[in-house]
């Protein structure tokens, strides 16, 4: 045994004695790196988790996280999870918005039965404006930023319409051309695009509905729908219900780039990203927008869509695959191959600095973490209960909420 203050006061303790001390010293310190107190450290479990009827989706703004069950709307404070307030909607009712102190949902009138467009206060729930006869236009609801975009429901008028999310007055609106496309963007920021017979085509910025480009389309003809990425234009022609054949223009000079014809039998053409693809369940096939060639077709991938420059991101295997825990890959866009695997993990909402929130699906409980779309790295952010199929997520600088049949929330 070594008696610590054999030294006494003042005096410095012989050297074998201070040696005894710097390794017991180290040997201390080893132990607490190594085996940290009690045990290896586990992702945080839910800051909280909020049951409810039938939860279908979620919105977050400011420190409110909303939920719409199957007949109420409810908004929570976060931290904690209080429940700030909840009101009684119809089955089938939308949320769409939770911005600039207004949640802004789609439902029936309790007294006509007619559906429509209802402001709430996000404070308190109570109603502040209500647009009876409007539909949103788009399918996550709002529009640019304080502009939720809408449409009359009677087919005769077909009117669009940019209401103020504060007040429900509207900004701008405009009467129904032959064809029209409200166009989600990258930054945040729809637009509106107009085609009539002939053309020209004229897009409009969706917070003003000013006209901001004109394309003249000689060549155009009838159509019957489309489709824009960048400066290429996909318009399709219909009869009755099957698809006739669809042609590419260039928008930069109004030129038809190239046309397909008797297109029933081929799956028709979307975008994915950049490029064109075409085929059916279960098999891709990627097409060059400026010739229509095919570039190269893949199997047991079901989404692909645009990841960086030269690249494409594909996800969702069929139940049909080799490997359905293959999970999420990289392609080259020039040749389809695999460049990148990113293990069996579910790619469920998109998040800034080039990185996408995932979970995977272990009986022992779910994860959920932050990928670095670059690297294929995966930071755990937390785990939940077991999730049988991939959660519906949502991301903000102050949390990440994740649903099944219960709200699972970490903080962040």
């Amino acid at each position: 045994m070594i008696d610590l203050d054999i030294g006494g006061p003042g005096r410095a303790a012989p050297a074998p004695v201070r040696r005894a001390r710097r390794r017991w010293w180290l040997l201390g310190l080893l132990v607490m790196l190594v085996l940290p107190v009690g045990g290896p450290a586990l992702p945080p479990s839910p800051s909280v988790v909020l049951a409810g009827d039938g939860i279908g989706d979620m919105r977050a703004d400011g420190d409110s996280l909303v939920l719409l069950m199957r007949t109420a709307v409810a908004a929570y404070r976060m931290p904690g999870g209080a429940r700030r307030w909840s009101v009684p909607v119809e089955p089938g009712a939308r949320l769409l918005a939770a911005s600039r102190g207004r949640v802004v949902v789609s439902a029936k009138s309790p007294a006509t039965g007619a559906i429509g467009l209802v402001g709430l206060d996000a404070a308190t729930g109570a109603e502040v404006w209500r647009l009876d006869g409007y539909a949103p236009s788009l399918p996550s609801g709002e529009g640019p930023p304080g502009v939720l975009i809408a449409r009359t429901e009677r087919a005769i008028d077909g009117r669009l319409l940019g209401l103020d999310i504060g007040t429900g007055a509207v900004r701008w609106e405009l009467a129904t051309p032959s064809v029209r496309r409200v166009l989600p963007a990258a930054d945040g920021r729809p637009a509106i695009a107009d085609l009539d017979p002939g053309g020209p085509l004229r897009i409009r910025d969706a917070a003003s509905a000013v006209v901001v480009r004109t394309v003249e389309l000689p060549a155009l003809g009838a159509v019957d729908g489309f489709d824009i990425s960048g400066d290429r234009l996909l318009v399709y022609r219909f009869e009755r219900s099957t698809l006739l054949d669809t042609a590419v223009f260039d928008l930069t000079t109004g030129r038809r780039l190239w046309q397909h014809t008797d297109m029933a039998a081929s799956g028709g053409l979307w975008w994915c990203g950049t490029l064109l693809c075409t085929g059916s369940v279960g098999r891709t096939t990627v097409v060059d927008p400026d010739t229509g060639d095919a570039r190269w077709s893949v199997s047991g991938w079901t989404d692909l869509g645009p990841f960086d420059a030269g690249h494409m991101w594909a996800t969702e295997p069929t139940p049909n695959a080799a490997d359905p825990a293959l999970g999420p890959v990289v392609l080259d866009a020039a040749t389809g191959r695999v460049v990148r695997r990113f293990g069996a993990w579910d790619v469920v909402a998109a998040l800034p600095g080039h990185a996408a929130l995932v979970t995977d699906r272990n009986p022992g409980g779910s994860l959920v973490g932050r990928m670095d779309l670059g690297t294929g790295a995966v930071t755990v952010l937390g785990r939940a209960e077991h999730w049988p199929a991939p959660p519906k997520c949502l991301a903000t600088t102050r949390l990440v909420a994740c649903h099944r049949e219960r709200v699972s929330v970490w903080l962040l």
